[in-house]
């Protein structure tokens, strides 16, 4: 089982037990490749019936990235098809670990200030 308190979400992929974390370097790299900000990327997926498979899968990507650094896209889209029809349960329960309310649940924290300076300072 994942660490509910670390945004992880357990999942069976390859025959193995993974964890799905929306970490802070997964959000990094899933922005670098979309080159948009997290939330505007998560705007595409409000309306469930217009989301595009793509972005689904770039989603699970992302979250793979955590224990898998070499995953790929294709990896992703394995995942998403061994799932069943709960990938949708499971990108939610992990987009809501990364951004928790301010009740305290979920993960990191949503907006993004660790409450640090720059890196080295």
């Amino acid at each position: 089982m994942g660490n509910k308190l670390r945004g992880q979400i357990t999942t069976e992929f390859d025959g193995e037990k993974i964890n799905l974390t929306l970490s802070t370097n997964a959000i990094c790299e899933l922005e670098a490749v979309v080159d948009q900000q997290i939330h505007v990327f998560l705007e595409r997926f409000e309306e469930v019936e217009k989301v595009r498979m793509k972005d689904l899968r770039l989603i699970f990507w992302a979250l793979m990235l955590e224990e898998r650094p070499k995953a790929t896209l294709k990896d992703a889209g394995r995942l998403i098809d061994g799932l069943r029809g709960d990938h949708q349960r499971i990108m939610t329960d992990a987009i809501v670990a990364a951004f928790p309310e301010e009740d305290g649940e979920g993960g990191d924290r949503a907006d993004g200030d660790a409450g640090a300076g720059a890196p080295g300072k």
